[in-house]
């Protein structure tokens, strides 16, 4: 039995990246996969904060408070958070280093047609500044950093929720240690 909530966010974690390396393998990354993935981290983070408060309640010898239940949940859902975000950064920059490029080809596709579009309209000094502004944002949200801190600010947020409302759950549930 996995007897803190770090031990239990380590194996969720593992458990997230084994998802994500099938998922490359199969080469599905790409299309509705992304979304699927979205659901099935929200799934493995709502099952690493259960077995976080639930190890928490089968350690403690005195039947834990709500602040340390939720404070077993937050806690694992932020390690986990954090494990998942490392795992993100490292897998869009080494792994599947090309998935931002192939995503970046339509955009850059519809900003070269939005281009020809307003250059009769706007000068060229307007122009360039509106094609750079263009081109840094879609370069910085489409990266391995960006991605890597949205997932874990996403992670650790919905952790927190996941975390309440398991620890009100838990309370009001009979059957729970």
């Amino acid at each position: 039995m996995l007897k803190n909530p770090f031990q239990v966010a380590i194996t969720f974690s593992l458990v997230a990246l084994c998802v994500k390396l099938i998922i490359f393998s199969l080469g599905a990354q790409h299309g509705d996969m992304e979304r699927y993935l979205i659901y099935i981290y929200m799934l493995i983070l709502l099952l690493a904060v259960f077995f976080g408060i639930r190890s928490n309640k089968i350690n403690n010898p005195n039947p834990p408070t709500f602040g340390e239940d939720f404070k077993a949940g937050a806690r694992t859902a932020s390690f986990l958070a954090i494990l998942v975000a490392i795992i993100t950064f490292v897998y869009y920059a080494q792994i599947d280093a090309d998935f931002f490029e192939i995503k970046k080809q339509p955009l850059f596709e519809k900003l070269a047609g939005d281009a020809k579009e307003k250059a009769p309209t706007m000068n060229k000094t307007e122009l360039t500044a509106f094609l750079s502004n263009q081109i840094l944002g879609i370069n910085m949200y489409l990266s391995p950093y960006f991605q890597a801190i949205w997932t874990m600010f996403g992670l650790v947020f919905m952790g927190l929720f996941y975390a309440l409302v398991f620890t009100f759950m838990m309370r009001k549930v009979p059957g729970f240690k």
